[in-house]
């Protein structure tokens, strides 16, 4: 969003540049505080699918929302995914949905620790585990398939940055 301010050589025509210079600063502020809200905007879909798609009997209940920051010229967006089962599926538990022990489908899973077994006991070798439940309950699990929605929303936010940008602030 390119910008042309003409000025004078008189005060008054310096002192308009200058208040169209503080204008189209605050302009600048409001766009980018736009620009990160709609850019985060676009992950919020990506999550709520992958979550419903991912099979296994992780608990799927969630709530995902933006959490924006602006202070002077800097805006910051995050996107944050709360549930009780979200890194199960991310990263995937159990080899029946997600290959073999010690891997991971996820491309973050092995530098963030997360392979198919690593968690707990490492259960998720197994076919099937027996774990208790919040109510004392013996449940037994097959795990939960890797769906990574985190990581795919961030994959659409990338992929949407030039075309968000050329929307809010012109091209």
């Amino acid at each position: 969003m390119a910008k042309k301010i003409s000025i004078l050589l008189s005060s008054k025509s310096i002192q308009n540049a200058i208040s169209e210079v503080r204008k189209y600063q605050m302009e600048l502020i409001e766009k980018n505080e736009v620009f990160v809200r709609r850019l985060t905007e676009l992950g919020i879909p990506v999550i709520d699918q992958n979550i419903a798609a991912a099979q296994g009997d992780s608990d799927k209940n969630h709530n995902t929302y933006i959490k924006i920051n602006s202070f002077g010229s800097y805006s910051e967006a995050k996107l944050v995914v709360e549930g009780k089962s979200i890194l199960f599926i991310e990263f995937g538990a159990g080899i029946r949905y997600n290959g073999s022990a010690g891997t991971s489908q996820h491309p973050k899973g092995g530098e963030f620790g997360y392979t198919i077994g690593s968690y707990g006991k490492g259960q998720g070798k197994n076919d099937f585990w027996f774990y208790y439940a919040d109510t004392g309950e013996a449940v037994m699990s097959h795990g939960t398939e890797a769906t990574m929605p985190v990581y795919r929303a961030s994959q659409e936010i990338i992929r949407n940055i030039r075309r968000i940008a050329k929307e809010v602030f012109g091209s």
